[in-house]
């Protein structure tokens, strides 16, 4: 090695390493992270050992000092080089989208707010009118954000909230001067145009019109209300806000009726068959009920009925059995079957459904038609009936 590579290492290798190079040994750590101590190879000292003492003769050793003298040197981290090199090609970059996906949720606020003053609807009754707002909070302007607003199974009570029951009803928005219909359960963002839909800058909103109304066959609950804002389509469309209200839904009569119409019978062979169905619409509290079902017959000249108890043959199905029922004469002249012991007490969101059949002996009148009137009492209180007429043939 040359004496002016030498002094150039000097300035860029640490001196011991130059030393212990020229020498032949190598510096192995004496204790962990301090010092260094030397191991010589086998053999005698290179050929440029001589001249390289003369070179570093000042730092490495001193008159009569031995050949070598141990180095002992304080070993401390070396910083970080920085590396440089070329810049990116220009081009070449990974080719990431603006935004990414997961960075648009909670990109949109979403308010709801009762235009009269109160989350409450009667069933059957009058509509809730209410408003929903989206507001941008993002420095980024959408061209197409989606409103999605739709109202969700009952959350409470929990009788109610179990099988997922959900509302009757109907729910509007309005499109400028204009209600339009959007569904109950409103399904996310599909491919195609999106009615509604609106653009929003930087720190814009807007506030759009909606109207529930449920019909009388809703129960009494807690019912949810969701609004959503989702930008993009179909498999790309993402969820950017969202926010829920609950709605009281009141009812006036706790329990419902429902009947079939009796189907057709023949007289003394194939009795008719009649249903009728009382569900507990109440979502907080129990009810007890009764069906009732009163049968007549019309087609005389006076007014009057002839059907009496003896020629009514009625059952109902109970435990999977046919029971016979008897009857008796109530105060307008029809025979009203006996059904107190089809009491029942309903749950909230309970409903029992019970199936009669009714016949006549065969040649019975054959001039007479035969009609049902369908109620029952709940809590002591009679609901209002229900008439149908009984399709029984005269054969």
């Amino acid at each position: 090695m040359r004496p002016s590579t030498v002094r150039r290492l000097v300035g860029t290798v640490p001196l011991a390493a130059v030393v212990a190079g020229a020498a032949g040994y190598a510096l192995l750590p004496a204790e962990e992270g301090t010092e260094f101590r030397r191991v010589r190879p086998a053999g005698a000292a290179p050929a440029g050992a001589a001249w390289m003492r003369s070179a570093l003769a000042a730092p490495v050793a001193e008159a009569g000092a031995p050949e070598f003298a141990p180095v002992a040197l304080a070993v401390q981290a070396a910083a970080p080089v920085p590396t440089t090199g070329p810049g990116p090609v220009p081009g070449n970059s990974p080719a990431w989208p603006e935004e990414m996906p997961g960075a648009v949720a909670e990109a949109v606020d979403v308010s709801l707010r009762p235009l009269a003053g109160a989350w409450e609807i009667q069933a059957g009754g009058s509509y809730l009118d209410f408003e929903v707002t989206w507001t941008n909070t993002t420095r980024q302007r959408y061209d197409e954000v989606v409103p999605v607003v739709r109202v969700l199974p009952y959350d409470h009570p929990a009788a109610l909230a179990g099988p997922g029951r959900t509302s009757k009803g109907m729910l509007d928005r309005k499109d400028l001067d204009e209600w339009r219909e959007v569904k109950l359960n409103q399904p996310g963002v599909g491919s195609g145009p999106q009615p509604g839909a609106f653009a929003l800058d930087p720190g814009e909103s807007r506030t759009v019109r909606y109207r529930l109304t449920l019909s009388a066959g809703s129960p009494s609950g807690r019912l949810p209300v969701q609004a959503e804002g989702w930008i993009g389509r179909s498999a790309k469309a993402v969820r950017a806000g969202g926010a829920q209200a609950r709605v009281n839904v009141k009812v006036d009569q706790p329990v419902q009726l429902s009947t079939t119409r009796p189907t057709e019978g023949s007289r003394g062979r194939q009795p008719s068959e009649v249903q009728v169905e009382l569900a507990n619409l109440d979502g907080y509290a129990q009810h007890t009920v009764t069906p009732a079902l009163a049968v007549s017959d019309l087609g005389s000249s006076n007014g009057t009925h002839d059907l009496t108890p003896a020629d009514l043959t009625a059952e109902v199905l109970a435990g999977g059995e046919w029971r016979r029922l008897d009857g008796a004469l109530d105060a307008q002249g029809r025979v009203r079957l006996d059904t107190t012991g089809l009491t029942r007490v309903l749950g909230p969101g309970e409903n029992v459904l019970y199936r009669f059949r009714l016949n006549v002996p065969a040649g019975w009148m054959p001039d007479r038609s035969l009609w049902t009137a369908a109620g029952a009492d709940v809590d002591g209180r009679a609901l209002p009936e229900r008439s149908a007429a009984v399709p029984m043939l005269a054969r």
